[in-house]
């Protein structure tokens, strides 16, 4: 089934979206009607509910800035939730905090009007800033949050740890907050490195960082 998307043009133009909608597609769809605002997530992996769950951002913009609200499958029925309601702070939300028990189902979204032209070479110029930055190949993304005032790659790689592997599981020789498989990674592997990581830094610099994608399932201390 085609995931569901709607644009409403005009002086103050929104998209509304299913949860399911690819995030990166619908950053090029608004490209190609002329319409900014969400350049910075044509880079972003993942879709637009889990882009709502955590308060997805990069090159400055997140979707606190963007959200008008969002529709939750709840305890109580569906509920439209706006964007004070989700408690948003950087890459958490009510929603990632455990604060409610709730579904993503969709999502309205704030844009602005522009040009096919000027919205296409901002993405452009995102998407170069990011291959020139962060490893290709199979990754999680941002692995760590970055603490205020500093970043988790410069501490990992400060520490000296880029390039330390486990297993399969290596943290990037590019960008020290990415980990990166080299082919039948484990998960305890990447969780042993993840581990080292938080050990190395708080040891070395006094810094906890904290983790940025989740752990699922069961796992022993």
């Amino acid at each position: 089934k085609a995931k569901e998307v709607f644009f409403e043009t005009g002086d103050s133009p929104t998209v509304w979206c299913e949860a399911g909608v690819i995030f990166s597609n619908l950053a090029n769809r608004c490209a190609s009607k002329g319409l900014a605002g969400l350049e910075w997530a044509a880079t972003v992996p993942g879709t637009v509910g889990g882009a709502v769950y955590g308060n997805a951002g990069a090159f400055g913009g997140d979707m606190s800035g963007n959200l008008i609200h969002a529709e939750l499958l709840t305890e109580n029925g569906r509920e439209k939730y706006s964007v004070e309601q989700m408690g948003y702070n950087y890459r958490t939300s009510v929603l990632k905090r455990g604060e409610i028990k709730a579904i993503v189902l969709s999502a309205l979204l704030r844009l602005k009007n522009s040009t096919k032209d000027e919205v296409s070479v901002k993405i452009e110029q995102f998407s170069e800033r990011r291959k020139a930055t962060q490893p290709p190949g199979a990754s999680m993304g941002s692995m760590f949050k970055n603490p205020a005032g500093d970043h988790a790659g410069r501490l990992i790689e400060a520490a000296g740890l880029k390039g330390t592997r486990i297993g399969t599981a290596e943290i990037s020789t590019l960008h020290g907050n990415f980990f990166v498989s080299h082919g039948e990674t484990k998960a305890e592997d990447v969780r042993a490195l993840i581990r080292l990581a938080q050990k190395t830094v708080a040891e070395k610099f006094n810094v906890k960082l904290e983790l940025e994608v989740e752990l699922v399932g069961e796992w022993t201390e």
